[in-house]
């Protein structure tokens, strides 16, 4: 088994960064991203909306061959995607001009894109929860979230009842074994200052018709994922609040929940600072630099990357591998790795 990276043929696409990717249909989909000039390590630079593309293509592992695929009927900018069989759900809301919200379905099976209504009360992260998806906003601090779920089978969105967390921000919502956990951190005047801002769970039932309050946790970090059979917040380390507002103690940005037991486990030590972006691969979860395996607790370092971290590309994993995709100064470069 290959243990490093593998650079993989040419794309039938041109040169971008902060494309899509995502596994679909036993592929790797690259689609959209943006061609304009690269702004500068540490800069802020204006998003020129010319820039970003429709097109997009498909990698197959197994054979290492490219094949294009239809253009999307909207820009692809910053998406939420979910995938149930092999249709690729984007959800996208950038905010902006030029670049309106959609919602659109791409079959990989006939090579077809459809536009879908948007959810009526606002967009939200895409979440798979068996043959439905859900919409899930991640924050209150707008006005109160509206979580939704969509039904591809009427193509109807339907409202799911308000959760019991209160105002809140860093809202997740993760399918972990059929159960759908809501993760959240109280919404108050200065989060954090006066005391950690601690996780927050509910349990939406199978009806999605009613919550249930589980007990608290002592975990502050966010973006959490389901690895075999646990829910994982992936961030290594922690805060003690600093030296203004010190909380008299640390605590842990990462986590693991056993949903059987309602049991908490610390992360083991791994080195690296930084789990971004989620990548899940089979039943292990990226925790900094090394794959994780959240039932036994032994990991797998991840190999050194090839790129240039000031510009990193776009990274997506299936059940057995990882790939990475443009980005560079030459942004049609793509690796594959196999931990």
């Amino acid at each position: 088994m290959d243990t490093g990276w593998s650079a993989v043929a040419e794309a039938p696409l041109s040169e971008r960064y902060s494309a899509t990717v995502v596994w679909v249909a036993d592929r790797f989909l690259v689609v959209g991203g943006d061609d304009g000039p690269r702004c500068p390590p540490t800069a802020d630079c204006a998003v020129p909306m010319g820039s970003f593309l429709r097109d997009g293509a498909a990698f197959d592992p197994v054979s290492g061959t490219w094949a294009p695929i239809a253009d999307s009927p909207a820009l692809v900018v910053f998406p939420s995607t979910a995938v149930i069989d092999a249709v690729l759900y984007v959800l996208t809301a950038s905010g902006y001009a030029g670049a309106p919200s959609a919602f659109l379905a791409y079959d990989a099976t006939a090579d077809t894109w459809s536009t879908l209504p948007m959810p009526p009360d606002g967009p939200g992260n895409l979440v798979v929860a068996g043959d439905v998806l859900l919409s899930i906003p991640g924050s209150d601090e707008t006005g109160p979230a509206v979580d939704s779920w969509f039904d591809p089978q009427t193509a109807s969105w339907h409202r799911v009842p308000d959760d019991p967390l209160g105002l809140s921000f860093d809202r997740t919502l993760v399918v972990v074994d059929g159960r759908m956990f809501l993760t959240a951190r109280d919404l108050v005047a200065r989060p954090g200052a006066d005391a950690p801002s601690l996780v927050r769970l509910a349990e939406l039932d199978s009806t999605m018709e009613s919550w249930t309050v589980l007990p608290g946790t002592e975990v502050i970090g966010s973006g959490p994922v389901s690895a075999g059979g646990r829910l994982v917040f992936p961030d290594p380390g922690g805060s003690d609040g600093g030296e203004v507002g010190n909380w008299g103690r640390a605590y842990p940005f990462g986590g693991i929940y056993e949903p059987r037991t309602g049991e908490w486990e610390r992360l083991p030590e791994t080195p690296g600072d930084s789990s971004w972006p989620r990548l899940v691969v089979g039943d292990l979860v990226r925790v900094g630099d090394s794959l994780l395996d959240p039932v036994t607790l032994t990991t797998t370092a991840i190999p050194d990357e090839p790129w240039d971290p000031n510009y990193p590309p776009s990274i997506a994993a299936s059940p057995s591998a990882l790939f990475a995709w443009g980005g560079l100064q030459d942004g049609t470069a793509g690796w594959l790795s196999t931990p």
